[in-house]
């Protein structure tokens, strides 16, 4: 049974409900608690979001940027229930930046990461109040950083190939 696979389309990973509680298992014994109602129902994109994160903790990024991925195309709710929990918006934005991270850090693919920055930073501009958790100026700094970086390391690497063709 393919749970995910209706989910997430795109190079569709197949993970079972078995191979799902499997990954939380290993997380619980070799890295931290997860307590099973933030978990446990591989069908909440919040669960897989929470999972995900903890798996790219563990350095397990390939199902991480899986697991993210299967929460790109969820519709969210605009409206915060109340001021005391994570918004959906604010999730998103959190798992949008998360998945940009890993696939920079795995796969070196910048403009795929800098795809889901931008779906962010619309989330986070199209959101009318300051988040409950997450400070809003931090992220737009975080992604402002991360285009920075990121652009200087290539402008480097070219700066430096063509320093070793001098030889």
């Amino acid at each position: 049974m393919c749970i995910l696979a209706s989910i997430y389309k795109e190079g569709c990973i197949l993970l079972t409900q078995k191979e799902y509680k499997d990954w939380i298992e290993y997380i619980r014994q070799n890295h931290f608690p997860l307590p099973a109602i933030v978990v446990e129902d591989i069908n909440n994109w919040r669960n897989r979001a929470v999972l995900a994160r903890a798996l790219a903790r563990a350095k397990k990024y390939d199902l991480a940027i899986e697991l993210f991925k299967s929460i790109i195309d969820v519709d969210i709710y605009i409206e915060e229930k109340d001021c005391f929990t994570l918004s959906e918006v604010e999730d998103k934005v959190w798992c949008l930046q998360e998945l940009a991270l890993c696939l920079w850090h795995t796969e070196g693919k910048r403009c795929e990461a800098l795809k889901y920055l931008k779906e962010a930073l619309t989330l986070l501009t199209m959101y009318p109040s300051q988040f409950n958790f997450i400070d809003k100026c931090k992220v737009w700094c975080e992604i402002q950083d991360f285009i920075f970086f990121t652009s200087k390391r290539k402008e480097r690497r070219r700066k430096n190939t063509s320093q070793l063709s001098n030889f």
